[in-house]
């Protein structure tokens, strides 16, 4: 488990995809990915964590900050995220593409 988070985790430090106006950090010792995005007068944070079983364990999708999107929408934002992260064996760099676009829709 712990050699496939690292795995995971270290796939989105490395990785070259390029999201526009959005930032994505990873950070290995907590097993956690953070992806800021911000366009016009939204700000949206998100927190992706990987448990201590993964990929057994169910991924962690947590909101951090969010301006200008109404709950029910980010709701929906973060049921699909968490779905295709946890039963669709989706890469976290995938899901966060995916999230975007749902985002800039």
């Amino acid at each position: 488990s712990s050699v496939l988070s690292s795995q995971e985790i270290s796939s989105v430090q490395t990785s070259t995809q390029l999201f526009n106006g959005m930032t994505v950090k990873a950070r290995s010792a907590a097993r956690e990915v953070i992806a800021s995005y911000s366009v016009d007068d939204i700000f949206i944070e998100l927190v992706i964590q990987l448990p201590s079983n993964y990929p057994l364990g169910s991924v962690t999708v947590e909101s951090g900050k969010r301006v200008g999107v109404a709950v029910q929408q980010w709701r929906n934002w973060m049921l699909q995220l968490s779905t295709y992260l946890t039963h669709q064996n989706g890469s976290i760099m995938e899901g966060l593409s995916l999230w975007k676009n749902n985002v800039d829709k």
